[in-house]
């Protein structure tokens, strides 16, 4: 398989679902799929499509909803079948926020406060913002943060606090969709007296809380503002790779490794108290490798094993796949087994081709690694050239390589000159590339080599020409000297190099400086100075070696103050005003311009009488001081910032830690230590220089200067142990004299094997192996440990004349063993034979029970997983509490048996054992009832078969492990606000259900509703259906329409149709007036306009508006309380002079009441009848 893909792949209905699955092999490939357990087949599916020429899937975001599951992609060929990790898909609708009622929070100035978001559930979590209503994030301090959970904590609310737009955002990167929560209000009531509060934590609760990966928030509540602090009980905080969030309320750790772990406190802290939370962390990890199947060619009665060691915690589960047919569903074979986690195949043939995986799986995640198994036979072939020349000097070793390749894996015998074998020399051995590794090499060992290569099916040879050099050596080194400063010096270096060797010369390594002279024998340095004290060397180099020569130079003068003197520093200053309180002490504070810019931190105190101060620096720094003063009401603002003060650099002045040495290959080994800190550097720059040698042989160390590790070491012997040193050095000079630390170059397997391997029989199942283990110098390796392989053969019985069956029978078995280090196992010891005495059989693999009806129970079982020996029969007793003990003995054909005539509703304890002819085994215990247990119907294939006008046919396949199983069918309508109704029981044996009573043409939402195990309604199917035809409204009885309402109505009707007829008439009648009647009339009509012309019948029309009875129109409208009212019947209106449209009079037709003095509208506010409540006064003192 070419690409890993996801694991998980969440999908949302705007996006494309793409599963890939790449892989390359010959013959072509084939390429299939399995969902959730099923074969899966793309082109039966629609909106699904398949890559060409590979196995990948596109499937359109159309159909999305219905390919959630788990995927697995196989690609096969003659040769085997090589399998994909799980992709498990998830499909979620665009989150949307649900409509909830908010309410204000109302809280009292000073307390703390939580606001909530709950933004909806996703298999991926967004993110959370706070903003108000203008789009403008809220802002967060110490005194208001979000919390992990997204939560907005107030610590203590102000007055500024309130607003109603407190809106919480969710942003959900999966479908690129930002929702939002309804906005909260928030209500602070104001108050004079705000109390001081000790802090406490608002999550978590409590004092402790356990996490599994360390993140975790701790917004604090109280007042004053608490301030918060992180330690770590167990150690220290790993400062490198930790930062603080969210005002220092969160502790991240990035990179998390084990040594994380342990006890981690958060401590809230204000004037009135201290409130603390420990945090213990535990670290966990997915599956990763610690040896990982490796594909090979074989050849035909080669062994194969494949190695599966991976890490993690929890520990995972490993478990072996062939050809993508799990382990435990293969069909068993002799050559074909298991072993401490590593796959055996003995003595594999040409058609045992195969793909191995090797699947690790925890709750963290998966890993997946597919081996290839490639039997064939391959001639011989060396895939070094012929005619390499070699070239080494004397007393080194060199290295002449022979890679091949071949099935079976060619053996490799090297000659030398003399075309003896080259193993004949103890300085020679040959590795398993087929190297010859010859050590101490001496002018004799020159001349040509020849590498021959073999298998079964043929031979070759290459040659090599190996060459031995003299030499390099300085004859007359640099002698050590104490010289005055000022005086000049000269150090001599000659070397005497091979002559044939045309690439040779000196070096030295000095800084650029005009005092310095360099001829290639000899180094002069004028007007010495105490700088130039130190180790000189001189080194002559060649392609094939060098050699070193180093003297001491010291520089003497009269007595003075030391180097170090430039970095000290007397700093003085004026005290200021003590403000009738004396000064207690004064703080010196310093800025690193170089390290830390902008950063102060205190560096001394002193008396406050003592206005100075003596200081050492730091090499290498450009510092500003400042100084505050303190007395007992405090401390001051600091002082004005002093001129930078510059320290010249200097040597380190110390070295490394965690210096160590280790190969990752046969000849290397990989030097590693931990950087300092760029604050003990004491200069602009800083390089490391490293020396090794090999161990316990003393000679001249190697060296090299880099500036970070790691260092690779190359051409190594195989597991051979060195001495490391690891110094720190910098332009001004070397750090101290570094520790000596041991290191040790790769491993390779090992060439020995356990000595000595012997067994002693304890009794039938048990077997004490004893060895010896191998020489040290054939481990190759650190020593892991130790494996032991044994094979059962088979079975002996010894029987009399007169018997058929054996009375006594002996197993046979075969052991060997191997040794084991880092790079894996070493060769099989020799086979040794065993023999042991039949025993009595383990329990049984498994047993399982089934309620089969009220009286029966099925029992079904496994045979044991080490017999002991030939079963010979089952038993099994069971028997009810404080009941008699039944049994029953069983064939070991027999693996199920249904057990009948029991009492209803009892619970019974059963014990099934294997026997063999020396006895009965260890039983199998299990309790089971032959109560009903509430359980969830299992149906397949759940549809809607039939759909009429007022009822629906609902149809499943009835499970074949469940029978009778009753549940309830719920119905309710889709459009309608009612509750689920419950049409009646159904059971699952039936395989239909018929909903009657339904209204024709109406949606209607269906469910199943079982009990689970808990005894609890739980719904476990639902659907969507609408009936058949038209809604039928039902006759409904209307008052209207009944016969005493109609003949009421036309009693009315008639009545006044004769009054009006009345009315008619007498208006309509003439008559003759009198001169006085007339003369009343008018001068009534004169002095009562009102009355007359202007008073009628009103009445409230539709439009909330006062208008005369008979007038078409109503032109007037309801005066509001804030409006201005008109007079009635003309403008001039009484009101206009009253203020009022309440107007007495006298009998004479004058006003009651005076003026009012003024008149207009009288205003009224909308938002409060009330007046304002006062606003607090607040006073600063001159």
């Amino acid at each position: 398989m070419m690409e890993q893909p996801a694991e998980k792949v969440v999908v949302f209905p705007s996006d494309d679902i793409v599963l890939r699955c790449e892989a390359t092999g010959n013959p072509p490939l084939m390429f299939r799929w399995i969902k959730d357990g099923h074969f899966f087949d793309p082109r039966r599916e629609a909106g699904v499509t398949v890559v060409e020429g590979s196995g990948t899937l596109y499937i359109n975001n159309s159909n999305t909803g219905q390919h959630q599951g788990t995927y697995r992609c196989y690609a096969s060929n003659g040769l085997g079948t090589a399998m994909g990790p799980e992709i498990h898909v998830i499909t979620e609708s665009t989150p949307q926020w649900p409509k909830e009622k908010v309410t204000p929070f109302e809280v009292e100035e000073g307390e703390s406060v939580v606001l909530p978001c709950d933004p909806p559930i996703s298999a991926v979590p967004p993110k959370i913002y706070w903003l108000n209503s203008r789009i403008v994030h809220i802002m967060q301090d110490e005194r208001v943060s979000m919390g992990q959970d997204g939560y907005l904590y107030f610590a203590n609310v102000l007055a500024t606090d309130s607003r109603p737009d407190y809106i919480c955002h969710a942003h959900y990167l999966g479908p690129r969709t930002i929702i939002q929560k309804e906005p909260l209000e928030l209500r602070v009531k104001p108050t004079n007296s705000v109390k001081f509060r000790q802090p406490r934590l608002m999550v978590p609760r409590g004092e402790m809380s356990s996490y599994v990966a360390l993140r975790g928030g701790q917004p604090g509540s109280g007042i004053p503002t608490p301030s918060v602090e992180w330690t770590r009980l167990n150690g220290h905080l790993p400062m490198e790779r930790v930062t603080f969030e969210n005002s220092q309320k969160t502790l991240r750790i990035r990179e998390v490794v084990e040594e994380d772990e342990g006890e981690y406190q958060c401590t809230a802290r204000n004037t009135q108290g201290i409130a603390r939370h420990s945090y213990t962390v535990a670290v966990e990890a997915a599956p990763y490798w610690a040896q990982q199947p490796q594909s090979r060619v074989y050849g035909p009665g080669e062994s194969v094993r494949l190695d599966c060691s991976v890490y993690g915690k929890p520990t995972p589960m490993v478990s072996w796949w062939i050809n993508g047919v799990p382990w435990r569903e293969l069909v068993p074979e002799p050559g074909r087994m298991l072993r401490s986690g590593a796959l055996i195949l003995s003595e594999v043939q040409a058609n045992d081709s195969l793909v191995a995986q090797c699947e690790a799986v925890n709750s963290h995640g998966r890993l997946l690694a597919n081996a290839y198994v490639y039997v064939i036979q391959l001639p011989v072939k060396i895939l070094t050239a012929d005619g390499q020349h070699y070239a080494v000097v004397e007393n080194q070793t060199v290295f002449l390589h022979c890679r091949t390749f071949g099935a079976p894996v060619p053996t490799v015998e090297w000659f030398t000159p003399q075309m003896e074998p080259a193993l004949l020399d103890e300085r020679a051995m040959v590795h398993t590339n087929g190297t010859l590794e010859l050590s101490h090499a001496q002018r004799r060992d020159a001349g040509p080599y020849m590498c021959r290569a073999q298998n079964e099916q043929n031979n070759a040879t290459i040659g090599a020409q190996l060459q031995v050099k003299g030499a390099t050596r300085i004859e007359r080194g640099p002698q050590s000297a104490v010289v005055k400063k000022s005086s000049n010096v000269t150090f001599e270096c000659l070397a005497r190099f091979d002559e044939t060797i045309q690439e040779r010369r000196h070096q030295i390594h000095l800084p650029p400086l005009l005092r310095y002279f360099i001829d290639p024998t000899a180094l002069s340095i004028a007007n010495v100075d105490y700088a130039d004290q130190g180790v000189y060397s001189c080194r002559a180099r060649t392609a094939l070696d060098e050699a070193q020569a180093s003297a001491e130079l010291k520089v003497v003068g009269r007595y003075w103050l030391g180097a170090g003197e430039d970095r000290r520093v007397k700093l003085t200053w004026t005290p200021g005003d003590d403000h009738n309180s004396p000064i207690e002490k004064f703080v010196v504070e310093v800025e690193d311009q170089i390290r830390e810019p902008g950063v102060w931190h205190e560096i001394s105190t002193v008396p406050g009488l003592q206005p100075s101060a003596h200081l050492r620096l730091p090499p290498y720094g450009e510092f500003r001081f400042r100084v505050r003063a303190t007395n007992y009401y405090g401390r001051s603002e600091p002082s004005p910032i002093s001129a930078p003060v510059h320290t010249s650099q200097a040597a380190p002045e110390r070295n490394p830690k965690g210096v160590s040495g280790e190969g990752n290959e046969t000849n290397n080994m990989v030097i590693t230590w931990q950087p300092l800190a760029r604050s003990d550097w004491n200069a602009p720059e800083l390089s490391y220089r490293v020396q090794w040698r090999l161990k316990d042989r003393g000679g001249r160390w190697s060296e090299e200067t880099v500036t970070s590790p790691p260092f690779l070491v190359t051409d190594t012997p195989t597991f051979v142990s060195y001495e490391i040193k690891v110094q720190a050095v910098n332009p001004a000079g070397k750090g101290p004299d570094p520790a000596t630390v041991v290191g040790y170059s790769g491993e390779d397997v090992p060439e020995g094997y356990p000595e000595n391997v012997g067994v002693e029989i304890l009794n039938s199942t048990s077997v004490l192996v004893s060895w010896t283990p191998p020489s040290k110098d054939k481990l190759r390796g650190h020593l892991r440990g130790f494996r032991v392989f044994y094979l059962r053969l088979g079975s002996v019985g010894e029987q009399s004349r007169h018997q058929v069956h054996p009375e006594v029978l002996t197993l046979h078995y075969t052991l060997n063993m191997v040794v084991f280090n880092g790079r894996g196992d070493g060769p099989h010891s020799e086979k040794i034979k065993f023999s042991t005495p039949e025993g009595v059989p383990g329990p049984p693999g498994s047993l399982v029970l089934e309620r089969v009806s009220d009286t029966a129970l099925g029992l079904e079982w496994t045979p044991p997983e080490f017999p002991n020996g030939v079963l010979s029969e089952y038993m099994l007793q069971y028997q009810q509490e404080l009941g008699p003990l039944y049994e029953i003995s069983f064939p070991v054909t027999q693996l199920n048996f249904t057990l009948g005539r029991l009492d209803p509703r009892a619970r019974y304890r059963f014990h099934l054992r294997a026997l063999t002819r020396v006895g009965q085994g260890a039983p199998r215990v299990l309790e089971g009832s032959t109560v009903p247990e509430p359980v969830l119907p299992t149906l397949d294939n759940i549809s809607v078969s039939l759909v009429g006008h007022n009822f629906t046919i609902i149809s499943w396949v009835p499970s074949r492990r469940q029978a009778n199983v009753e549940f309830e069918i719920q119905y309710m309508g889709k459009t309608m606000a009612e509750p689920w109704r419950t049409s009646g029981q159904a059971n699952s044996t039936h395989g239909s259900y018929q909903l009657a009573n339904l209204q024709p043409g109406t949606s209607y939402r269906i469910r199943f509703v079982g009990r689970n195990h808990s005894g609890e309604n739980v719904s476990f199917w639902e659907t969507e259906v609408e009936t058949n035809g038209t809604l039928l409204m039902t006759n409904q009885r209307n008052f209207a329409t009944e016969s005493w309402v109609v003949a009421f109505v036309c009693a009315a009707a008639l009545l006044l149709l004769i009054l009006l007829i009345l009315c008619f008439v007498k208006r309509s009648k003439g008559g003759k007036y009198s001169v006085k009647d007339k003369e009343d009339t008018q001068v009534d009509s004169e002095a009562r306009p009102m009355k007359d012309e202007t008073f009628g019948e009103y009445r409230w029309v539709e439009a909330g508006q006062m208008g005369k009875v008979g007038e078409g129109k109503g032109m007037g409208g309801v005066p509001s309380l804030n409006g201005e009212v008109k007079a009635l019947g003309s403008d001039d209106s009484l009101a206009d002079y009253g203020g009022s449209v309440d107007v007495q009079f006298n009998e004479d037709g004058s006003f009651i009441g005076q003026y009012s003095g003024h008149k207009g509208k009288e205003a009224a506010g909308n938002d409060s009848s009330g007046a304002t409540s006062p606003v607090t006064a607040t006073a600063a003192l001159e």
